[in-house]
């Protein structure tokens, strides 16, 4: 297992330890290549994670799921998206919120995440965290570059040990 893997599952394994009901939501564009691997993470997963466990696909507006995610009642949500972090395609690290609240521009959408995050935890009191992957190639295209896909599998097999 690689340095950054362990570092990953160790990150998050800490994040998820009193978890009870976690929402994991796929943010991304499917016609902007690697930027749809939030989502892509989360269709890995259906089937293959518990009923303590609430999938979404959220695309692009994943404040249209406010309510969704506030039905469910979750202990924490995790937001997984591509993001520019400036590290190698396919290296994926986890974010506390607070991490994120100064930066601008470290997501590929236009609403900063951060201020969803901040929304979601206002109504639900949830633990919240992004989940953020570098993309390799976020031009108009579909299907995930080989760095990517790889990377999808990894955060996957990593998310199914580890959540309730």
């Amino acid at each position: 297992m690689k340095e950054h893997e362990r570092t990953l599952e160790q990150e998050l394994s800490a994040w998820l330890f009193d978890a009870k009901k976690v929402v994991v939501a796929g943010v991304g564009n499917p016609i902007r290549q690697d930027d749809h691997v939030g989502v892509r993470v989360v269709q890995d997963l259906a089937g293959r994670v518990s009923d303590n466990v609430h999938l979404i696909e959220c695309e692009t507006v994943p404040e249209s799921f406010v309510d969704e995610i506030i039905d469910v009642v979750p202990t924490h949500v995790l937001l997984v998206d591509a993001a520019l972090l400036g590290l190698p395609p396919g290296t994926a690290h986890l974010y506390e919120v607070e991490e994120v609240v100064n930066s601008t521009s470290i997501s590929t959408h236009t609403l900063p995440l951060r201020v969803f995050c901040e929304y979601v935890f206002t109504l639900t009191g949830a633990k919240i965290a992004l989940l953020l992957i570098e993309p390799l190639e976020t031009d108009f295209g579909e299907g995930l570059s080989s760095e990517l896909q790889t990377a999808v599998e990894r955060v996957s097999r990593v998310l199914e040990e580890l959540l309730p």
